[in-house]
């Protein structure tokens, strides 16, 4: 049909829905058909209002989707971040480096955190 070629689908069905109109009118003009079949058809305002709302909601499935990928790639430098933060923690709390900081932490949190001795009361 002339959607296969490279037509907008929208002028594709209208000239579907032109093509069976036609035919009905040439039917009932020949007196094939008894009474003009109800109208069930959405009328053209209300397809108007359901190709924009259509277009609509595709402009904010597209913004979606950008924000999504947005989201996913700065959680992904996230992790990657996290990652080297574990690896550097790891790195720093192991050997005889690591020993004598776990060490002086546990100093300072008892002592009070002071250097020296602790100041004479007045």
């Amino acid at each position: 049909m002339s959607a296969e070629r490279g037509e907008d689908p929208r002028v594709a069905e209208l000239l579907r829905v032109n093509a069976e109109l036609a035919a009905e009118v040439r039917n009932l003009t020949l007196g094939y058909a008894d009474a003009p079949r109800p109208a069930g058809m959405p009328t053209t305002r209300r397809l108007a209002r359901l190709i924009e709302e259509r277009d609509r909601l595709q402009a904010e499935l597209d913004q979606a989707r950008t924000e999504l990928e947005q989201v996913q790639a700065h959680r992904a430098g996230l992790e990657s971040q996290n990652q080297e933060m574990a690896e550097e923690i790891a790195r720093l709390s192991a050997g005889l480096g690591g020993f004598v900081r776990r060490l002086r932490a546990r100093l300072l949190s008892r002592g009070g955190g002071g250097a020296g001795p602790a100041p004479r009361g007045r």
